[in-house]
């Protein structure tokens, strides 16, 4: 008898999705400030992510890698910002915590025409999406799962001809997860819809036209949390 009881609790530990057996996630948040904790912001995406994972009853650790004013390369290619950028910071900033899940959010500083209309991006397009390929196959070779978001698109304060830049850096991305069949948050697609449901300006979502505030970042989480939770894929 006493064996079998023995017996029985093992099979009953062994069951996938029992509570006692969940392995806890590890996930990294990779991009730049609309990554990074920020004044004005009472939650960020990737602290909104850990707590909607955690009422799911899943298991996680949120890393928050995100940097501000960081673009996708090395301070080699654009040192305009004195910042660590993310090619030279992906070693330590996501490798190193082997994580279960890393989202990559950048774009906006790479896009970034720093003498105006009709000039040179702060990092070329080509570079950006050899630089996002580049940190997917590592993560994947590690046995990391992506999910690729967008650059969000840009408010009011902020001429067409930026808003255009950036939203073929948003393409490309978009291109880039249909090609390697990778799970994307596409920011465009969740501000618009929530600001035209609304009958709001697209600065509603904003702090200051660019940064998203605790209404965009709960949109994000929200989408994130669905993907990785299993709910919701692309």
């Amino acid at each position: 008898m006493k064996k079998l009881f023995l017996l029985t609790l093992l099979i009953f530990l062994a069951i996938p999705g029992n509570g006692q057996n969940r392995r806890s996630l590890t996930i990294v948040t990779f991009g730049n400030s609309t990554t990074a904790r920020r004044a004005g912001v009472q939650k960020v995406y990737a602290q909104r992510l850990h707590e909607q994972l955690d009422s799911l009853g899943i298991a996680n650790t949120v890393i928050n890698s995100g940097v501000p004013s960081s673009h996708s390369g090395s301070i080699k290619d654009n040192s305009f910002a004195k910042v660590i950028h993310a090619m030279d910071r992906f070693d330590t900033a996501v490798l190193k915590h082997h994580p279960d899940w890393v989202t990559i959010n950048f774009g906006l500083n790479d896009a970034y025409q720093d003498k105006g209309v009709g000039t040179p991006s702060r990092i070329p397009l080509k570079q950006f999406k050899k630089n996002i390929r580049y940190f997917i196959r590592q993560i994947e070779k590690q046995g990391g799962k992506v999910i690729l978001l967008t650059p969000n698109p840009l408010g009011s304060r902020f001429e067409q001809f930026r808003y255009d830049r950036v939203k073929a850096y948003a393409d490309a991305i978009r291109k880039i997860a249909r090609k390697k069949h990778l799970p994307l948050v596409d920011s465009w697609l969740l501000f618009y819809n929530y600001s035209n449901a609304l009958q709001q300006p697209l600065d509603a979502l904003f702090t200051d036209s660019i940064h998203p505030n605790d209404n965009g970042h709960q949109l994000i989480a929200t989408a994130l949390a669905q993907i990785i939770s299993g709910q919701q894929y692309p």
